[in-house]
């Protein structure tokens, strides 16, 4: 155990660095991404908490439905964290940048073992914490339950922890005998996001909104008749829900299942060991692999970013197609060109779902250009999501090879704007497509598709030019994964920025858009005035947008150029 320790301590006393050494400003942002994590642990437990009420008022059905949502979000949880694990375990015990120094301590390849599990425990399981507390909250708070489920809560969660995480590092430790580690993570994020996407897209097909349809109850009822039997005894997740179930209900604790769950999460344990163990030395030689590069290096590729780049000046021509190639040799990064695809669709099928045959009378095509100019905010929202992942992280993905071109002859604005070019012109497909088809969905009028479309292509600018200063404010040239920087600190502020930009310009065009609907409410032309307040906020929301994507560039270039070279 001490060895042990002495392994994991670099690690926190890093962390108590970080802390430490924090800016004040780097403290408050923080701060704020504790009170944005504490906020959403506070909307899930609410949401929980009002569902298992819902289902736990219903006297026929309702500790059916309440067992089979607690098994439902049990299982949900355990393939997420098996599949975490998975992946987590190939970076931490194959491809680790500090792999070559631990591997050469004296140290026992138990301690090693067991340490590397920890960490790969902690990594993989912070998801825990973050959904899976809040629903175990929210079933004892509905079911009013005392110190006997707290005390099965605490004997259940550390063993339905271990268990994915011994059952992802056996799965990877087996994984990387056949295939090099580096492929096999990279298969395993593109898989990933394919399921995510499939998910999403199906959750949104099956319509739940139509659950709060009281005629669909029958059927309801009939589906739920279907689902009273149990998961299968030999499944980790029906052990779970069987104790905690128990305890909520007052009945006597189920000490096979918890016996179960305890002996299989240490037996889990020992098997991965044994087998990793087995294995260990061939895989880590084969994760020294280097990647293919066939695209990449592809003659066709040349040509196509020669044309496409060809008005650019030679350095900025330079830098566009390296990061293009970089793009196209990582996994971890085109593959999320699906997920932003099924993040388009699900929003465009969220539109289009909106019942707006409600709506009749006079005052239907009012309403429906009201919701048409709302469905603004939401466009932002999503180029603001899709500019955190792509171009906020830009700068931090030059990693230690920042000194080159640091050191080239070349500004920092042309730098800055050289990384922004591969992505400014998807931001602006993707921005036109949602705010041209949502309208178009919703039945508005040309006039609102036009500034529809107008307002979009200013948000690509400006949020390009605020994920650009701000990336280059706050970059992390040491970070391994540069997709985890859009989820820290900096990533927040970030979308707090963005967001606050967005419902800037969305707010100065309320009031046009306000005078044009009134007016042809009315049937009738703007007057002198009218026009006056239409056009001056429309000029004063292109200036925000011609601000957000100058000033920003220049202040985080200027911060940018003044900072030591990494590694220095």
């Amino acid at each position: 155990m001490a060895e042990i320790a002495r392994l994991l301590g670099p690690r926190l006393r890093g962390q108590r660095n970080r802390w430490l050494r924090a800016t004040p400003a780097e403290r408050s942002v923080y701060a704020l991404f504790a009170l944005l994590g504490l906020g959403f642990w506070l909307g899930l437990f609410a949401l929980v908490g009002w569902l298992v009420g819902s289902f736990h008022a219903v006297e026929v059905f309702g500790p059916i439905l309440s067992r089979k949502l607690l098994e439902l979000l049990i299982l949900g949880l355990f393939a997420l964290l098996c599949f975490s694990n998975l992946v987590t375990a190939l970076s931490t015990f194959y491809l680790s940048e500090d792999l070559d120094l631990l591997l050469a301590l004296p140290v026992r390849r138990s301690s090693f073992h067991f340490a590397r599990l920890a960490e790969t425990v902690v990594q993989s399981s912070w998801m825990f914490a973050f959904f899976g507390l809040p629903i175990f909250v929210a079933y004892g708070r509905a079911y009013q339950a005392g110190w006997p489920y707290a005390a099965a809560v605490a004997a259940t969660v550390p063993p339905f922890v271990l268990l994915p995480a011994a059952i992802g590092l056996a799965a990877a430790s087996t994984l990387v005998v056949v295939f090099p580690a580096r492929r096999v993570r990279e298969a395993l994020v593109v898989l990933g996001i394919l399921v995510l996407v499939a998910l999403f897209l199906g959750l949104r097909l099956l319509r739940p909104e139509r659950l709060v349809d009281a005629s669909g109850f029958e059927s309801l009822a009939a589906y739920v008749a279907q689902l009273r039997e149990p998961a299968p005894l030999l499944a980790p997740p029906r052990w779970v829900s069987d104790v905690l179930m128990a305890t909520l209900a007052g009945k006597p604790v189920p000490w096979l299942e918890l016996g179960l769950l305890l002996t299989g999460a240490v037996a889990a344990s020992g098997l991965a060991r044994w087998l990793t163990e087995a294995v260990y030395d061939e895989g880590r030689a084969r994760a020294q692999e280097a990647r293919a590069a066939r695209l990449a290096r592809a003659r066709w590729l040349d040509a196509l970013l020669g044309a496409l780049t060809r008005p650019l000046p030679p350095e900025t021509r330079a830098i566009v197609a390296k990061d293009v190639k970089v793009f196209l040799r990582d996994p971890a990064q085109w593959s999320q060109v699906f997920l932003v695809g099924s993040i388009v669709g699900i929003a465009l099928a969220s539109v289009a779902a909106l019942p707006m045959d409600m709506f009749r009378g006079p005052w239907a095509d009012t309403w429906r250009n009201t919701f048409a100019f709302g469905a603004h905010a939401l466009v932002g929202f999503i180029m603001a999501a899709v500019a955190a992942r792509f171009q906020f992280t830009a700068v931090s993905a030059e990693g230690r090879a920042f000194w080159v071109p640091r050191t080239a002859p070349l500004t920092a604005g042309r730098f800055l704007w050289a990384k922004a070019w591969p992505t400014v012109l998807p931001m602006i497909a993707v921005g036109q497509v949602l705010a041209v088809a949502s309208t178009l969905i919703l039945g508005a009028g040309p006039w609102l598709v036009g500034i529809a479309s107008a307002t979009a292509l200013g948000e690509a600018f400006g949020i390009t030019g605020i994920a650009l200063g701000m990336g280059a404010r706050w970059p992390d040239f040491r970070a391994d994964n540069v997709a985890r920087l859009a989820a820290g600190p900096a990533g927040v502020l970030f979308m707090v920025a963005a967001l606050s930009f967005t419902f800037a310009v969305v707010g100065l065009e309320v009031l046009p858009a306000w005078l044009i609907l009134r007016a042809g409410f009315e049937e009738r032309p703007l007057t002198t005035g009218e026009w006056a307040g239409v056009a001056l906020p429309l000029l004063a929301a292109a200036g925000l947008c011609v601000a957000a994507a100058a000033l920003p560039p220049r202040w985080g270039a200027r911060a940018l150029w003044r900072r030591e070279l990494p590694g220095s």
